[in-house]
């Protein structure tokens, strides 16, 4: 008797949507930082809409997924593995804190929180953190409140750049500390109160079937588009 896999086909295609779109905007890093071309084009809110998307669905996804533990292991694992391979690759572009790291800890942090974040009035919850995010959105920039207030150098001296706090020295290849992130995350965990799907027979469309398989791809694309694209150069470079 075959079992009929049931899915939230919207979620998948969600995922499988972004991970286009990243493997999309790494291509275009890639070739412009690391093989010499210019596109003469500012990717970054190309890029931001890639994070806050998957941030969002990350936290929505929180709602219905178990085992944090296990998760959190993996997410660092991985975390660990993008730091080591991105200094081993290019130092001045290694990965301290980027998206995969703000998820191993904001999975620890979930996991220490939930049976209180469980009780917060989900109304309330959705707006106090779409205002925290929209405060701090910048606070690693040393301002919030969109630059009306500016945040006292000391604070980023500590270089606790983790939390959003980095002195002027720090530079990572991909940059997304806990503050303001967390709060974009809880803006999708409290959404699936207001937003719902329903699990159907599984989609097996090549967005979809990406969509499942997210994170493998998000470990594994920049090894496959950095390897791709220098054998291309080599054999360019060959003949």
């Amino acid at each position: 008797m075959n079992i009929i896999e049931k899915r939230y086909n919207a979620i998948d295609f969600l995922r499988g949507f972004t991970i286009i779109n990243m493997i999309i905007f790494h291509s275009l890093f890639d070739l412009e930082n690391f093989y010499g071309f210019d596109f003469s084009y500012n990717f970054y809110y190309y890029q931001q809409f890639i994070c806050i998307s998957f941030i969002l669905i990350s936290g929505y996804c929180t709602n219905f997924s178990n085992n944090f533990k296990k998760k959190t292991l993996i997410l660092t694992s991985i975390s660990l593995l993008i730091t080591t391979g991105s200094y081993i690759f290019s130092k001045e572009n290694t990965v301290y804190f980027g998206v995969i790291h703000f998820f191993a800890l904001v999975t620890l942090i979930h996991n220490l929180l939930k049976n209180f974040i469980k009780k917060i009035n989900p109304k309330l919850g959705l707006i106090f953190n779409s205002l925290l995010f929209l405060v701090t959105k910048n606070i690693y920039q040393r301002n919030i409140l969109f630059g009306k207030i500016v945040l006292p150098k000391s604070i980023y001296d500590l270089n606790l750049f983790i939390f959003g706090f980095p002195n002027e020295n720090f530079s990572s290849g991909d940059y997304f500390p806990i503050i303001p992130w967390i709060f974009l995350f809880y803006i999708g965990y409290f959404l699936y109160n207001f937003v719902k799907f329903t699990k159907k027979e599984a989609s097996h469309n090549i967005v979809n079937i990406m969509g499942r398989h997210s994170l493998l791809l998000y470990s594994l694309h920049q090894i496959f588009l950095i390897g791709t694209f220098s054998l291309i150069f080599w054999i360019r470079f060959v003949h």
